[in-house]
């Protein structure tokens, strides 16, 4: 008999060591404040132009005037402004057309790689997309990178042929 009483005095003893290490781990958890990654993350407060434009003259292509109906509020992890324009030339054997725009977006993005893909040859599509993130920053046209792309390719090819 006497082994049972100690068994059951040890089991006790365990017990309430038990209980007084949960206690203190409860005390722990309630304490604290638990995040998930998505709400540690700042509110999105940033502010885009959002249209489509298919013509040069849509007010979507020219911002330079009262456009309070095209600003968005961009939402979750959409944190840059963007503008994508798409652009075309032609050419004959002694020249080549102005670039034409051929359609504009501006828009919230969550991803964004600045720069122009050029395709073609007589016929050369460009696209071309500028990013920033501060609000209302993707004003621009969206070419300016494309021209700068041209003349940093004439000055790769003029430094080529000079050495």
């Amino acid at each position: 008999m006497r082994i049972s009483i100690v068994a059951v005095m040890s089991s006790l003893v365990l017990l309430l060591l038990l209980l007084s290490a949960l206690e203190g781990y409860c005390d722990l958890l309630r304490d604290s404040v638990h995040v998930t990654s998505a709400a540690a993350r700042p509110n999105n407060e940033l502010w885009c132009y959002k249209c489509l434009a298919e013509v040069p003259e849509d007010k979507c292509a020219d911002l330079r005037h009262n456009n309070s109906d095209l600003i968005h509020k961009c939402h979750n992890d959409r944190r840059m402004c963007m503008v994508k324009r798409f652009s075309y030339t032609t050419s004959t054997e002694n020249s080549t057309t102005a670039l034409k725009m051929w359609a504009l977006e501006r828009n919230c993005t969550k991803h964004c790689e600045p720069g122009c893909i050029v395709i073609g040859e007589r016929t050369k599509l460009y696209a071309c997309t500028s990013c920033c993130s501060t609000s209302l920053c993707n004003y621009g046209s969206g070419a300016g990178k494309a021209i700068f792309f041209k003349n940093i390719v004439t000055v790769l090819i003029l430094l080529s042929i000079a050495l």
